[in-house]
């Protein structure tokens, strides 16, 4: 289970700096940044490649959530459940997807437990490959 500090909801992070603020151990903060700067040189080159395909991170951390979620989100969530590129399982029982959601080549990440992963596969009736 990830240890949440506090309780909110879907939060939706869009710059890297961001992701300290999320309610997770620094130590899972940090493996977060590893993986999404990987591909990259540095955060710098990182946040450009974000900001010129809009990508964002969205945490979640309960179904429950989903009752205050718009209906584009949903829809945009449906997409990144059913098209993952890639999925790396993290500390403390955690799962960081990826989803490019949109011809221009948007990404969405999605945060959140594994268990919440399948349990929104499941609702959604999204076959996991």
């Amino acid at each position: 289970m990830i240890p949440i500090l506090m309780e909110f909801n879907m939060n939706k992070i869009t710059n890297l700096q961001q992701i300290t603020s999320l309610p997770v151990t620094t130590a899972l903060q940090e493996q977060i940044i590893s993986i999404l700067t990987e591909p990259f040189h540095d955060e710098a080159e990182t946040q450009q490649t974000w900001d010129e395909l809009q990508c964002e991170l969205w945490f979640l951390t309960s179904k429950s959530e989903l009752s205050a979620v718009v209906v584009d989100d949903i829809e945009m969530l449906k997409r990144a459940l059913t098209y993952t590129e890639f999925e790396d399982d993290l500390e403390y029982g955690a799962v960081l997807t990826l989803s490019i959601v949109e011809d221009s080549g948007k990404g969405i990440y999605l945060l959140m437990p594994k268990t919440l992963l399948i349990e929104l596969r499941q609702y959604f009736s999204i076959e996991n490959d």
